[in-house]
Parts: structure tokens; C-alpha cells; sequence
């Protein structure tokens, strides 16, 4: 259904479901006001901005505080040994929104009405959980490059059940900076505080993982959402050996569950936006979704090899 329109009667924000965005940061302080300012910009009215601070040493707190009422922040050292997992946990403790969108400190949105899609999307549609977009790579200083990914910017990504081949397929991640979801699935699939499993180590990771084998929906807008900014300081960079460690075991945890469901040994059920099972795959399903599968990879190897010869030329 389409989201209420703003009149002269009553408050900018009433009527409109909350949206929080909710940001870690740590001596980033000089990405910090490209960030805030591109929530403040959006044209959905009703946002609150939550930062956990790391307790950082350089601008951070001042800037923050130039901002005044118009964000809520923390500013304290984690003490958990995963710093980011207790930052994103901190910082959804402090919201209140019905849907959460995630923001890293040095990332931030490109389209202005990015977040009045994704409500309207999630209120019309109860089965889906999750609305994302196309991401833009930002050099350090600010030039913005390609999009990701590219083969959707024409054609969409797969729609709620059908997504499930293209999981299984690359092991695909909605962009951490752009999803929003609704507000119980995010706690439900995202790591808790101290949690064990080691692809927790990266939240988003763990996050993929339960989202997708736990069967909830997520529904593609062909609009580039966000941009994401690489830099020398960004936790990839500096922890890179560690993160591709955890990338490899969380695409053999998609490889196992994906294998237990094509064999029958899993019942993969799919779920609405209220956690409740909707569907599932039955034996009846399974040649279309292998066909799926493998119509992906094919499609995943033949644009690489001709990035490959355009990268020749």
C-alpha cells in the first residue's frame, strides 16, 4: 500500500512507521558528516540515526555533537573481543524503528528517497522481510565508481523464493549498507553479543546465512541506494587475512546446507515478514531449483570471463 501523504494538519512524521539507521564508528571522524548528512537527507520523515561510537580519540565526538538532537549516540569502548558485532548490537538496543537499516560510519546513501522505497515496499508486500538495492563503490576521496552488482542495474535480481538458487549459486549477500528490514528478522538473524559461531566474526556473514536458510524474503529495487567507500583504515583492509578465512567458511556452510536441501535431508521452508512458514521446497521442486543453480553459475562464469577480455583490451 502506498505510504501516507504529508499534510500541513499534523507532523512530519506521524503515520509514517519508524526507520532506524543504525551506524558503528570508530576514529573515522573525517567520513563522519558525509554520513549523517546523507541520512538527514532523505525524504522519508520519519528516521532517527543511532552511532555507537567505539570511544574514539580523534573529531568524532565533536562532530557528533554539532548535530545535536538530530542523531543519538554512544560514545564507550566495546568490550566484547567482536567490537563491531557489540557496536550494531548497542546501537539496535538504543532504536525504536519498525525497520532497521545498517551504515557503516564511511558509508552512506546516494538515492533520497532510498528509504521512502523500501518502507513503502515492506508495508505493501507482508511475505517480504528484507528490501535492497545496487551499491556504488566511493574512492577515499569522495569519486564515485562501479555499481554492484553490475548484471541488475538492467535486469532485476530474483524475486523472494526465486532468490534462493542465486544464494546458493555465489553465496550472495544483500549490501550491508542498503537493506532494510523489518525490525524482528533483523534480531532474529543477526549475531547476539558474544556469539560463538565464527562466521560471526563478520556480522554480515552470519546474518546472510540465517536470513536465507531460515527462508524469509527479500525483494530487489533496481535503483542504486548507496554508495560504500573504500579507504586504508576500513576493518576489510587491516583484518583482511581473518575476514577471508571467514568468507570461506561461510560459503562451505552455503555449499553444506545447500547440498542437504537438494539431497532431502533439510526441509527448507520459506517464511513472511511475521515468521510465519508460508511454503516450502518439496521433492516436486528440486529439478527446477537445481536448473536455477546451475543456470546462475553459467551466467556468473561467462561475465567474468568477458571482464576478463575487456580488461585486455
Amino acid at each position: 500500500m502506498p505510504l501516507p501523504e504529508e499534510t500541513s494538519t499534523k507532523s512530519p512524521a506521524s503515520g509514517f512507521p519508524k526507520l532506524s539507521v543504525i551506524t558503528p564508528s570508530l576514529n573515522h571522524a573525517r567520513f563522519l558528516r558525509d554520513t549523517i548528512e546523507s541520512v538527514l537527507a532523505q525524504s522519508y520523515p520519519n528516521v532517527e540515526h543511532i552511532i555507537a561510537d567505539g570511544g574514539s580519540t580523534d573529531e568524532t565526538a565533536a562532530i557528533l555533537k554539532e548535530y545535536g538532537p538530530r542523531i543519538r549516540w554512544v560514545s564507550e569502548r566495546e568490550k566484547d573481543e567482536n567490537a563491531i558485532l557489540e557496536a550494531y548490537r548497542k546501537a539496535f538496543a538504543l532504536s525504536s524503528g519498525e525497520y532497521i537499516i545498517q551504515c557503516c560510519v564511511s558509508d552512506g546513501f546516494i538515492n533520497q528517497n532510498w528509504f521512502r522505497m523500501c518502507v513503502a515496499a515492506l508495508e505493501a508486500d507482508p511475505e517480504i522481510s528484507l528490501v535492497w538495492g545496487l551499491d556504488q563503490y566511493m574512492s577515499e576521496d569522495g569519486n564515485l565508481g562501479r555499481v554492484v552488482p553490475p548484471e541488475f542495474l538492467n535486469k532485476p535480481a530474483p524475486q523472494k523464493k526465486d532468490f534462493l538458487a542465486l544464494w546458493f549459486a555465489h553465496g550472495t549477500c544483500v549490501p550491508e549498507p542498503n537493506y532494510c528490514i523489518r525490525r524482528a528478522v533483523f534480531d532474529a538473524c543477526f549475531p547476539q553479543k558474544n556469539c560463538q559461531d565464527p562466521m560471526s566474526y563478520n556480522p554480515t556473514h552470519t546474518f546472510n546465512y540465517r536470513f536465507n536458510t531460515l527462508g524469509y524474503l527479500p525483494w530487489f529495487l533496481p535503483v542504486v541506494a548507496n554508495y560504500c567507500r573504500g579507504h586504508g583504515g576500513q576493518r576489510g583492509i587491516h583484518l583482511r587475512e581473518k575476514e577471508t578465512q571467514v568468507h570461506r567458511y561461510y560459503l562451505d556452510a552455503v555449499r553444506r546446507y545447500q547440498k542437504d536441501v537438494l539431497t532431502g535431508r533439510t526441509r527448507h521452508l520459506f517464511r513472511d515478514g511475521q515468521s510465519r512458514v508460508i511454503g516450502e521446497i518439496g521433492p516436486r521442486d528440486l529439478p527446477a531449483l537445481k536448473k536455477s543453480i546451475f543456470s546462475f553459475r553459467l551466467k556468473h562464469s561467462l561475465r567474468k570471463k568477458l571482464q576478463r577480455i575487456l580488461d585486455r583490451l
